[in-house]
């Protein structure tokens, strides 16, 4: 068996420094010019998502607000005492809710139309309407852009911060 031997080894070494320097501007290179990236939030006003329940405009659900036409249920995590919320909105949080729901059995039922409401994006919220209509919820809706979006279009908030509502009065 013959072994490769260079001549000039100094001069393998430098077309292979060479090659990998070319390629790793070209990659670089490449990399600059691509187009935009991925957003590592789907965004409802750019992507369409798979969701459980239909997104409603916050200037539909101000009139529904208005009217008095549909129920607001706050789905955001946690304790709701000392937040901003929804004036008369009720709290049905994923992880708590069969006790939440067993708190609003005289109050809600399964053909109520609910609008429910989170953070600035939708997929928290649609976990919780999912389960809804599991139990039976059929009319429920999400409102697109959350408390945050709700605020900014001078919806009424009762209650504490919820960390960026400019338009939010008690």
């Amino acid at each position: 068996m013959r072994t490769l031997r260079f001549r000039d080894p100094a001069g393998a070494v430098r077309q292979a420094l060479l090659l990998l320097g070319l390629s790793l501007a070209l990659a670089v290179g490449l990399w600059l010019v691509r187009p935009d990236r991925l957003a590592l939030r789907a965004d409802s006003q750019v992507y369409a998502l798979d969701l459980s329940a239909p997104l409603i405009s916050v200037d539909e659900a101000l009139v529904a607000y208005e009217d008095g036409s549909r129920f607001f249920v706050d789905t955001r995590a946690g304790d709701p005492s000392g937040r901003a919320s929804i004036p008369g909105s009720f709290v049905i949080r994923e992880q708590h809710l069969l006790e939440d729901l067993e708190a609003m059995g005289d109050f809600l039922f399964p053909e109520d139309p609910l609008i429910l409401y989170g953070t600035d994006h939708p997929l928290p919220v649609d976990a919780v309407a999912a389960r809804l209509q599991t139990r039976g919820f059929e009319n429920v809706v999400i409102l697109q852009g959350g408390l945050e979006a709700w605020q900014r279009a001078g919806g009424t908030t009762a209650g504490g911060e919820t960390g960026g509502g400019e338009g939010a009065h008690e």
